[in-house]
């Protein structure tokens, strides 16, 4: 039996999101999928909801009736300024917002190795590294 109702991944489209939905599939009864650029044709039990991260509304429209939202959408790599803004800063806010607003107990977020990019390798990074972030 499905932990969830509704799952919702942001991202979708990406390289990490097309693996998270197939893998998270048999949690939920519907998994619904966003992201901005188109991400094929629809499973069974899937959801597509095409949508900018940075459009508060469209967030809301997008967490509605979700139990659980995986976020891993974002600028991937460096990109120009206004769009890390609109997607990974205020797309974050938004998505917290939205499922804050919601009522949605759970989420899960992917962070970035660029957080603490400044932390040489042989010394390796987990949950009490210092943010050193070495990117936008």
């Amino acid at each position: 039996m499905p932990r969830f109702n509704r799952l919702l991944i942001t991202g979708a489209a990406g390289s990490l999101g097309g693996v998270l939905r197939k893998g998270l599939a048999p949690l939920a009864s519907t998994v619904r999928l966003t992201d901005r650029a188109e991400m094929g044709e629809a499973g069974p039990h899937e959801e597509m909801m095409v949508a900018e991260l940075g459009d508060f509304d469209a967030m809301m429209r997008v967490v509605e009736g979700c139990d659980a939202v995986v976020h891993f959408g974002a600028a991937p790599h460096e990109k120009p300024w206004e769009e890390i803004l609109e997607s990974s800063i205020k797309g974050g806010y938004n998505i917290y917002e939205a499922a804050r607003r919601h009522g949605v107990k759970r989420i899960i977020y992917a962070s970035s190795i660029h957080a603490v990019g400044y932390v040489r390798r042989e010394e390796g990074a987990d949950t009490d590294t210092d943010h050193r972030p070495d990117s936008l």
